[in-house]
């Protein structure tokens, strides 16, 4: 073990040399210059007129697209519940009342078949009875 008039000594060495040691390494502690860095490097790559306008360009037809779904959604919102919605509804029911009346007048006339036919069987039924009577066998 060294005495601890030595160890003391050793520690501001290693510290000084880890510090030049790291003053020389190329790493950077602070964020946004790796950020500027990386962003000088892709506008040499690419040019920053044109990447930005690109961009721009996108971003304007995704907004217009944005624009466009909102005024369907405003539109459809509007003729299911607007003025225009009422004459619809009412066209609708009107279809539907017509539709009602023409299936009651159907159902009045197979009311009407329907009873001609038990009639008509009520009739063979009375006949067959009065053949069956009169017949000796």
């Amino acid at each position: 073990m060294l005495p601890a008039c030595t160890r003391s000594q050793e520690r501001p060495a290693s510290r000084k040399m880890a510090t030049n040691f790291l003053a020389h390494e190329k790493i950077w502690f602070d964020k946004f210059k790796y950020d500027d860095a990386e962003r000088r490097f892709y506008e040499q790559m690419n040019g920053p007129v044109a990447g930005a306008s690109r961009q721009e360009n996108g971003a304007s037809v995704i907004l217009r697209d944005i624009a466009r779904a909102r005024e369907n959604i405003q539109k459809s919102l509007a003729g299911s519940s607007g003025p225009g919605a009422s004459s619809g509804t009412s066209g609708d029911h009107g279809e539907l009342v017509v539709r009602i009346a023409s299936l009651e007048v159907e159902n009045q006339s197979l009311r009407g078949v329907v009873q001609e036919l038990q009639q008509a069987i009520s009739k063979l039924e009375a006949r067959l009875n009065v053949l069956e009577k009169s017949s000796p066998g």
